[in-house]
């Protein structure tokens, strides 16, 4: 590997993690369901989470960012719409859910059904979209086209490292909490997603909340 296609490789692995790391309603969700459910719920959240940086990191290698950056922003009003009423969404279901660890191991379809709904929720949050464009310039500077590819394995490295650490550590203190703690952290998380929800409405509504 050349030190160009290694400076590219690094370069996608900065920007996996710049657009992983800020704690937003992916970063809720997966320490809720690490929470609630253990580590390899939150892994499948992030391993999701992981797939939307592939597919932008993608986009911008094949040359289509721009594109989907322009089409993204005309209908920015409808995605955000949509994010909300999907954080909403998981607020309820979150809420209305009783935990109750050790209650037994959930089958192979919970975690693929885990990992699509973190797919579907990453590429309607335009949170992602907007962290992805402002750490994609910044650390693709100068770097040669030819070695773009490299890209996006690095974005999957950075994006995955930061949800393994995350999960690995929400698990961690999971393991030291009481039901009652962890059932009472569920119902914070459901709060929070659904008072991120109503943010995202009010900002695509262009209304102030005091």
């Amino acid at each position: 590997m050349t030190d160009t296609s290694l400076a590219s490789f690094a370069a996608g692995m900065g920007v996996g993690l710049a657009v992983a790391v800020p704690i937003g309603p992916m970063g809720i969700l997966c320490i809720q369901r690490t929470l609630a459910h253990g580590l390899e719920a939150g892994f499948a959240t992030g391993l999701g989470a992981a797939t939307v940086h592939v597919a932008l990191g993608s986009m911008a290698t094949l040359g289509l960012w721009t594109s989907m950056a322009d089409w993204v922003g005309s209908g920015a009003q409808v995605f955000s719409i949509l994010s909300a009423g999907l954080l909403f969404w998981f607020a309820v279901r979150i809420m209305r859910r009783s935990i109750v660890v050790g209650s037994g191991e959930t089958r192979p379809e919970g975690w693929l059904r885990l990992y699509g709904s973190a797919i579907l929720f990453g590429f309607s949050n335009p949170l992602a979209i907007v962290l992805f464009a402002a750490a994609l310039p910044a650390f693709m500077a100068g770097s040669d086209p030819a070695a773009a590819p490299l890209l996006v394995p690095g974005v999957f490295l950075g994006s995955i490292t930061w949800w393994i650490c995350l999960s690995a550590t929400t698990a961690l203190l999971r393991s030291r909490l009481s039901s009652r703690m962890i059932g009472a952290a569920n119902k914070a998380s459901g709060i929070l997603l659904a008072a991120l929800g109503t943010l995202t409405v009010a900002n695509a509504m262009g209304l102030r909340l005091p």
